[in-house]
């Protein structure tokens, strides 16, 4: 997909009179227009639920808490992880994930049981009480980009997330001074959100150049870039 968006982008700024796009532009616009477009399926989704407990959502197909939930779901991702430091007295120090986004609910465990979270201000006064964790019911704090599995010997964890998507990369070679789509460089990474998002996508990166543009117009250029194509291998 990231070729035809890049392909299309070029074919609208040049007829609007706003130059060449670089690829680096290009590779820099697309990163934040996906993380854009990925974070806002939360709030839809938030939003979409909202709408489903006052009744205002239909149950079949057209399930938008539903549909949103599929969008996210692609990004579900699970890891074992174990201590990355020596244990401290009570606990373990563990790094999360480098693509982590977000724990699921619930999404940290221990040979089969639950790891709860628990505040920072609770996880003293737990320790001394008859609550404290065990093996059984183990419990975790979260520090940044790390989490503090209690007991100590509750490691490894497994960790249900939801990661972030890999950053897009048009990648190209140079034929003939020209910047040719190159798909076989290790650095190439397609958009990851679904097919359709394309227009989406094309209109919030055409927004960073104050180009205002349609979804119908995006299907006309598209369509008008595929028949000049097929005349020209025509010919």
């Amino acid at each position: 997909m990231i070729d035809t968006v890049y392909q299309l982008l070029q074919t609208i700024l040049n007829k609007e009179l706003r130059g060449n796009l670089s690829p680096a532009e290009f590779n820099l616009i697309a990163r934040q227009v996906q993380d854009s477009i990925f974070r806002g399926y939360f709030d839809d989704e938030n939003r979409d639920k909202v709408k489903q407990g006052r009744g205002r959502v239909s149950k079949n197909f057209a399930n938008l808490p539903l549909v949103q939930r599929q969008r996210i779901e692609q990004f579900a991702a699970f890891a074992t992880v174990g201590a990355i430091l020596p244990p401290a007295s009570t606990y373990q120090e563990i790094a999360l994930p480098a693509d982590l986004y977000l724990i699921k609910d619930r999404g940290v465990s221990y040979s089969g049981n639950v790891v709860d979270e628990t505040e920072s201000s609770e996880a003293s006064f737990l320790s001394a009480s008859s609550a404290a964790s065990s093996e059984t019911f183990p419990t975790y704090e979260r520090y940044s980009d790390n989490i503090r599995v209690y007991p100590l010997t509750a490691v490894p964890v497994d960790i249900r997330y939801l990661r972030n998507p890999a950053e897009p990369k048009w990648t190209y070679k140079i034929i003939s001074g020209t910047e040719m789509f190159d798909s076989s460089n290790v650095d190439y990474q397609d958009f990851e959100l679904h097919e359709s998002e394309f227009s989406n996508i094309v209109i919030q990166m055409l927004s960073y150049f104050g180009i205002n543009i349609r979804e119908s117009e995006i299907a006309q250029y598209a369509e008008a870039k595929i028949q000049k194509q097929d005349i020209k291998e025509e010919s």
